[in-house]
């Protein structure tokens, strides 16, 4: 067990890299900042709920946090895709590649159609700042021969 580190170990590197005191991590992850003070003094170990919110608020995995055997965090398979990302995903797989390839490109042209549509057809604007006008004296000036 070389260079495994404890759960208090971890969660004092992940609150200074995070820059975050106790007070501060309470607040994120709504954990009472007495029993994180129980826990980096390593007189307690956290509950389920409590290791969940602790390892969310510092951006690790709950198994990263509480396996005392694992000093670094284990790589996420091939990254995490949100629901958005999933169903544009099944929806090309139904449509096919190549075709959600020239519909995007057609989308893309409509675009760039429609804004130039709409900049040939617009109005430019000029603002003009009047500043007051300058004081113009005429002085009558008499010539006498």
């Amino acid at each position: 067990m070389v260079g495994a580190m404890k759960l208090k170990d971890k969660l004092q590197m992940l609150m200074t890299r995070g820059n975050l005191n106790g007070q501060k991590l309470a607040k994120l992850s709504a954990v009472s900042d007495s029993e994180i003070s129980r826990i980096l003094q390593g007189k307690s170990r956290p509950g389920l709920d409590n290791a969940y919110r602790l390892a969310k608020a510092v951006g690790v995995s709950l198994d990263y946090l509480a396996d005392d055997t694992l000093d670094q965090e284990p790589a996420q398979p091939g990254g995490t895709v949100s629901s958005e990302e999933r169903k544009a995903l099944n929806l090309i797989q139904k449509i096919g590649l190549s075709e959600s390839l020239a519909i995007l490109e057609n989308a893309r042209f409509l675009g760039y159609e429609i804004a130039m549509s709409r900049l040939v057809g617009a109005k430019p604007v000029v603002e003009v700042e009047v500043e007051a006008a300058p004081e113009v004296r005429v002085s009558a000036t008499s010539t006498t021969a």
